[in-house]
């Protein structure tokens, strides 16, 4: 898509799964934008449409599997003022999910935050699973952040676990399943919004229709292709300091999608005692 000059200024930023985004205009400027900005190395990407009157948010799905897109925008004089929307956008679609307005002339302004995750349907998480550890038995990791963590384990990721390692451990398959996505390519990290769309990940569906989220892996660190089946205890990736970190470590979730609010929801889960 065309890049335009937004004036006076645009700002995008990523999150894991989540991101946030603000958007400023003068009702008066004449001259219509259009932005395209890309996550997940391209795989998802959100395309903004803007003139004086209203803007319009779509969202172009690049996997080959459908997933769920949650958008919760506010603003100052637009209409509605408030909004929360969750859409459904099949592989390779380009789904229109928010058209905001201006009430009057003058200056306006947007934020939002959107999520998004691969659609599981009704899927249930079994609470009768036990999960390994996701590194070797002869390790041992301290947790850096658990459910409910101040920093960024709230809302949609309350039951995610840190677990802090040097890069380069190696990660083990907490659960047997099936690998849906990955991304590998990424060598930059760090405690700054510059990174945050540099995350490489692992995601493998559970026979419940779960996924099980591995985060932060190092640049070519996963060992495993899309649509190899793991088993519990197999090593799937090693892992790193990719996207936004704090410091080197292994973010794990287990979630499914859901069709109301926030695109997903994580699960809580038990691990094998040693």
């Amino acid at each position: 898509m065309k890049h335009l000059s937004l004036r006076p200024f645009s700002f995008v930023c990523f999150i894991g799964t989540l991101f946030t985004c603000f958007g400023f205009l003068l009702a008066t400027e004449a001259k219509a934008s259009e932005r395209e900005t890309c996550f997940h190395h391209s795989k998802i990407c959100y395309l903004t449409v803007e003139d004086n009157k209203s803007a319009q948010i779509s969202v172009q799905n690049n996997y080959a599997f459908p997933v769920r897109v949650s958008l919760h925008m506010t603003g100052y004089n637009i209409t509605p003022k408030q909004i929360t929307k969750n859409a459904l956008v099949g592989p390779n679609q380009i789904k229109s999910i928010l058209f905001v307005k201006v009430k009057n002339h003058g200056e306006w302004r947007y934020s939002w935050t959107s999520q998004l995750h691969p659609e599981t349907g009704d899927a249930k998480h079994d609470d009768t699973v036990l999960y390994q550890l996701p590194f070797p038995k002869t390790k041992s990791y301290p947790v850096s952040q658990g459910p409910n963590g101040a920093f960024s384990h709230r809302g949609p990721n309350s039951f995610a676990i840190d677990w802090a390692m040097p890069v380069g451990s190696e990660i083990l398959a907490a659960r047997e399943g099936t690998v849906l996505a990955l991304r590998e390519d990424s060598f930059q990290g760090g405690a700054s919004n510059q990174y945050k769309s540099e995350e490489n990940y692992l995601w493998i569906q559970h026979s419940d229709g779960t996924i099980g989220q591995y985060l932060h892996l190092k640049k070519d660190g996963v060992v495993v292709q899309v649509g190899d089946k793991v088993e519990k205890g197999q090593l799937i990736a090693y892992s790193g300091n990719t996207g936004y970190s704090t410091a080197p470590h292994l973010h794990f979730h287990v979630s499914s999608s859901q069709p109301h609010g926030a695109a997903f929801k994580s699960h809580p889960v038990s691990f094998v005692p040693r």
